[in-house]
């Protein structure tokens, strides 16, 4: 074969990765652009490398994308888009520690470049050195505008004040993975408050909130009583400035009464149903990845959890996880168990969106929702991944989000007669099915090694004895139904006690291994005179 004509073959595969890429087909791009560098490997350019780790990253293979990155940099030390993807890849794996290195990297190299100092404040904030991430996101806000600060935030006072010197504006930094800070404004007795945040496209983001606030709310105003004001929204430089009213709101922990009133409001956003949406406010084109500690990406899946492709790459992705990052035995059978129990009797086959979907808040989390001071009435903010889905999954989302335990979830809502008794059977399963994988996310590999006897399993149990009563229902056999139920409950009280047993041990394990690290550890020996001292002055008394 020519020279020529194997140039065109090489080429063809490039060609056809980008397309497959382009089309969200990952696993062929992956392909293509595997057997590209093969022949290619010298000639390569940086955006090749990229764009095979990018692909790579998002169907979740993160060990096999930092390898191309590595082999990439050799070739091309000195590339920022080789250093812009490790960035997304330490992002998306939480190492924000990685990602400040790189971060710091990409401004050194070209410091008036506005996204490094985003990507700086970003790394910043998810490490919690607030003052240093609403510096850097002070300083790309000037780099993006070409103007100074005060002459930004007059632009933004004089869409909302008849007389900016009216207004008293504050810039602060606010916590939130797509948050750049805010603007808090204080004009004639009333406080408003400025998100600012990247603006992508009208669907996603700080787009898709927008359209919350001035389409959604005004369709459905039972929200008003839950949802701020809107006041304005001002995109400049594809940066979004959206400005809402601001109430005093308390700042204790939530008690019994307020999480009453929360799931109310929860409830209050899904009577607005699937039909009265899904054909005007289009889904965003989700990635539907998993990623490891991003609760919203269950939120994603379950969006189509009614299919069963959508239930197989989720449980895919879970296994990816748990095999990559070396999880304990005991989870890894747990979620076997979960996978068995769903997909043997293809429960998401009676998931109907009609019936069971609504409008969804989307990250219901303890931090999005604020209580007023006034009559401690929740304040559900930030609203750009609000979505279509199982009605439910919101407050699933809440309850791990404060990391209840599944006995409290169960008393709370579950047990509940005015909350989760009114959930049909098939709901209820995939409430608990939910709230699982909600768990496997907010507890990470640590804290399940000591903790999924208080959250994973009991929840698991319940799953598979509900699912035990549903098939029950679904065979509709009348003759001796009530001695089949006694032996089927008895042959699974059976299994999940062996398996209870086994996981228990297992975790004992861990626990003395974590306090015979704590006891031999240098911080636990250099405190020792300091404790014994302690422990003797409460003797005393």
């Amino acid at each position: 074969m020519g020279k020529r004509k194997v140039n065109e073959l090489v080429e063809n595969l490039l060609t056809l990765a980008k397309k497959s890429q382009k089309e969200h087909q990952w696993e062929k791009a992956i392909e293509y652009f595997n057997q590209y560098i093969k022949e290619n490997n010298d000639t390569a350019e940086d955006s090749v490398y990229t764009a095979y780790a990018r692909c790579t990253r998002i169907v979740g293979r993160t060990d096999a994308a930092k390898k191309i990155l590595v082999e990439g940099q050799r070739h091309h030390p000195k590339s920022e888009r080789i250093l812009l993807e490790y960035h997304n890849l330490y992002d998306a794996l939480g190492e924000w520690e990685s990602a400040l290195h790189v971060a710091k990297s990409l401004i050194k190299k070209n410091p008036k470049h506005a996204d490094y100092h985003f990507r700086l404040g970003r790394s910043y904030s998810f490490l919690f050195k607030n003052k240093k991430a609403k510096k850097a996101y002070y300083e790309a806000l000037e780099l993006t505008h070409h103007i100074p600060f005060e002459q930004l935030i007059e632009k933004i006072q004089s869409r909302f004040a008849e007389d900016t010197s009216d207004v008293r504006s504050t810039y602060v930094f606010i916590d939130g993975k797509n948050n750049l800070g805010a603007f808090i404004h204080d004009y004639r007795g009333e406080k408003f408050i400025t998100k600012i945040s990247k603006y992508t496209h009208k669907n996603n983001g700080a787009g898709r909130e927008e359209t919350f606030y001035k389409n959604i709310c005004a369709d459905f105003p039972q929200l008003n009583t839950i949802v701020p004001q809107y006041v304005d929204s001002l995109v400049l430089d594809k940066i979004s400035y959206l400005t809402i009213e601001m109430i005093d709101t308390i700042s204790e922990h939530p008690t019994a009464n307020h999480i009453q009133k929360i799931m109310a409001a929860s409830q209050k956003i899904s009577t607005i149903p699937y039909e009265g949406i899904h054909n005007r406010y289009q889904l965003p084109n989700y990635v539907f990845q998993f990623k490891k500690g991003r609760a919203i990406s269950v939120v994603h899946f379950f969006t189509r959890i009614h299919e069963e492709t959508f239930n197989k790459r989720l449980f895919e992705a879970v296994h990816l996880i748990m095999k990559q990052h070396k999880y304990p035995r005991g989870i890894r059978h747990l979620m076997q168990r979960l996978e068995s129990v769903i997909m043997t009797n293809r429960l998401y086959a009676y998931m109907e969106p009609e019936k069971h979907y609504s409008l969804l808040h989307g990250d219901f989390a303890f931090q999005n929702i604020l209580m007023k001071e006034k009559d401690a009435t929740p304040w559900v903010i930030d609203w750009t991944s609000f979505t279509i889905g199982p009605h439910f999954i919101d407050l699933a989302r809440y309850f791990t989000s404060q990391l209840l335990p599944y006995s409290e979830v169960k008393a709370r809502y579950i047990e509940d007669k005015d909350t989760g008794q009114k959930l049909s059977e098939i709901e209820r399963i995939f409430f608990l099915y939910a709230l699982i994988l909600f768990y496997f996310q907010k507890l990470g590999r640590k804290g399940i090694e000591t903790s999924l006897s208080d959250y994973i399993l009991p929840a698991l149990e319940d799953l598979e004895y509900a699912v035990m009563k549903w098939n029950l229902m679904m065979e509709g056999d009348q003759m001796e139904e009530e001695t089949l139920k006694e032996l089927k409950e008895k042959d699974l009280k059976i299994q999940q006690l062996n398996q209870k047993a086994e996981l228990l041990e297992e975790e004992r394990e861990h626990l003395a291994k974590r306090l015979m690290d704590m006891e031999t550890s240098k911080s636990w020996k250099i405190t020792a005179p300091l404790r014994l001292f302690m422990e003797r002055k409460q003797n005393k008394k």
